[in-house]
């Protein structure tokens, strides 16, 4: 949805998601810098950063909606605040892990819309 659609706890989770970026590249060896500062150094994460950071996303997301009050459930359910997803990361189906992985693989996407590259740490 666009982003003036959305309801406000879904843009802090965003907000949250943007601000937990620099954790996920510090753990896998890299930041980001400003856009033209240096030579362009276009960096494709290897399918284990990927792993390591998709794991890391969808922990920081479980933490994110426990702490908002929602709970494991059979079905995601807004106005019970249940969700099934809220799990382990080995509980989950590869379908639902492929989301957290594409979330991640888009984080050079993300960062470029606002000006910043990512680098890998020298």
């Amino acid at each position: 949805a666009d982003w003036k659609e959305l309801h406000a706890d879904y843009q802090a989770s965003n907000r949250d998601q943007a601000r937990h970026i620099m954790e996920k590249l510090t753990a896998i060896g890299c930041t980001y810098v400003t856009a033209g500062d240096g030579p362009d150094e276009s960096v494709t994460f290897t399918p284990d950063e990927v792993e390591i950071m998709a794991r890391m996303e969808h922990g920081r997301w479980v933490v994110e909606r426990l702490l908002a009050g929602w709970r494991p459930g059979e079905e995601r359910d807004p106005e019970k605040k249940t969700n099934p997803h809220l799990a382990g990361w080995t509980q989950l189906t590869e379908d639902v892990r492929e989301l957290d992985r594409q979330t991640v693989r888009k984080i050079p996407e993300f960062l470029d819309e606002v000006g910043l590259q990512v680098r890998r740490n020298r």
